[in-house]
């Protein structure tokens, strides 16, 4: 059994009616034995050995939040593409403005797209509401010849435009009949997504764009004051490659935060 480390605080708020503050707080192995104040946890350090950690000695501590519904296997596939959303986003590695029209979603995408790069373009946080009806039509007309793949913010369709349409294969003769795909729109839903993602694993679970997306999903949970995550299913796209992922990036020596993971 490990010694106990016991870190100091300006203030410790607990969340618990019954006992909500504190300065000092007992763990072991991972594990929380008490929070009280240095005269308190005397009990525990006067049996065992203890080491006292001040670090925070004039910080305020908080519980840290549980998401018990993050998919980080979807997370790494979203992180790693250009975010056009309808709010700001505050990311570890770049700040994004808020685009909330859809004469500004398509001139924000032509800007993101329009580099001279011939690679094919991801960019997720699309929705209706904010930015209207966008089709192939338009992804055609805003980006004619880089392949345009745009995510919805739910993560259930992304639009296409006709060079992604083109350079992924997708048979458009044996697709066009799908009751979830509209082709002339550009649409890929529910289980019509399951035949662009099957097109598009090549990319986005390449071992580049998924390694740079798990890490950035450590970095934005931390940066977010998460301690917990919960995986409600694990192998979206690929069962052996996620969880291979998942114990290459998640090691216990870098990663502040536990994630529980159902197949």
């Amino acid at each position: 059994m490990s010694e106990i480390k016991v870190f100091t605080a300006k203030a410790i708020h607990t969340m618990e009616p019954s006992h909500p503050h504190g300065t000092a707080i007992a763990v072991r192995d991972g594990q929380i034995l008490e929070v009280g104040t240095p005269e308190s946890l005397r009990p525990w350090l006067d049996r065992h050995p203890h080491k006292i950690d001040a670090q925070f000695a004039d910080k305020v501590l908080l519980p840290g939040f549980i998401d018990p519904h993050l998919h980080p296997s979807m997370a790494a596939v979203i992180l790693p593409m250009q975010f056009i959303t309808a709010l700001k986003w505050d990311l570890p590695w770049e700040k994004v403005p808020a685009t909330k029209t859809h004469e500004d979603y398509l001139a924000r995408l032509k800007e993101l797209a329009d580099t001279g790069d011939s690679a094919p373009f991801f960019t997720w946080g699309y929705h209706r509401n904010w930015h209207g009806h966008v089709t192939r039509t338009q992804l055609d007309a805003a980006c004619p010849d880089r392949p345009v793949i745009v995510w919805h913010r739910s993560f259930h369709e992304v639009i296409m435009n006709s060079a992604a349409i083109a350079h992924f294969k997708l048979d458009t003769n044996e697709i066009g009949g799908h009751p979830q795909i509209n082709l002339t729109d550009g649409l890929f839903y529910e289980n019509g997504l399951r035949i662009a993602i099957n097109a598009l694993n090549p990319i986005i679970m390449s071992p580049e764009v998924f390694g740079l997306g798990m890490e950035r999903l450590k970095q934005v949970t931390h940066f977010g004051g998460h301690t917990t995550v919960g995986d409600m299913g694990i192998g979206i796209f690929n069962f052996d490659l996620e969880w291979q992922a998942a114990q290459m990036v998640f090691t216990p020596e870098t990663t502040p935060f536990r994630v529980h993971y159902t197949p």
